[in-house]
């Protein structure tokens, strides 16, 4: 099994998720709840409803061509992937799921450095001159900006 196919397995996949979730959306979840009042000069439905088909093209094309490469190659469309990729694909969710614990008891505005700044230095980069205006940089203009948008009565 080259990489190349273990890829094309993944966009199979991944392209049959995404097609299914933008047709529950299109199907159930928009019509039902998909608010009202006006959004960029759109009705939120509308505009929901559109980026849900833009999903649903993406995904099925993704998939169609994901399938008719794999059935070329004569590759199988099941097949586990190995237990040594399990961390590999679990640690962004542990670590999503960390901070959110973290952010029932602490202000965002506190934990936001730390993600950004635990984040790229899991990804790699160990420069703290990297690493420490990619994290407060985005925090403080986030901040700025909320508390600007609260003076003016946004918020």
């Amino acid at each position: 099994m080259t990489p190349e196919t273990q890829m094309q397995r993944k966009n199979l996949w991944s392209g049959l998720g995404v097609t299914l979730l933008s047709c529950w959306l299109l199907a159930w979840l928009i019509p039902r709840y998909g608010g009202s009042g006006m959004a960029f000069g759109m009705h939120p439905q509308r505009l929901a409803t559109l980026g849900a088909w833009v999903m649903l093209l993406c995904a099925a094309t993704l998939a169609v061509i994901s399938l008719i490469q794999l059935k070329r190659q004569r590759a199988s469309l099941f097949q586990l992937p190995p237990l040594t990729d399990a961390w590999h694909q679990t640690w962004p969710f542990l670590y999503v799921f960390l901070f959110i614990v973290l952010a029932t008891f602490l202000p965002l505005t506190w934990l936001a450095p730390f993600i950004i700044g635990i984040l790229v230095v899991l990804l790699g980069e160990r420069r703290w001159y990297v690493v420490l205006p990619t994290a407060v940089i985005p925090t403080a203009a986030l901040y700025l900006l909320t508390v600007h948008l609260m003076r003016i009565g946004v918020v």
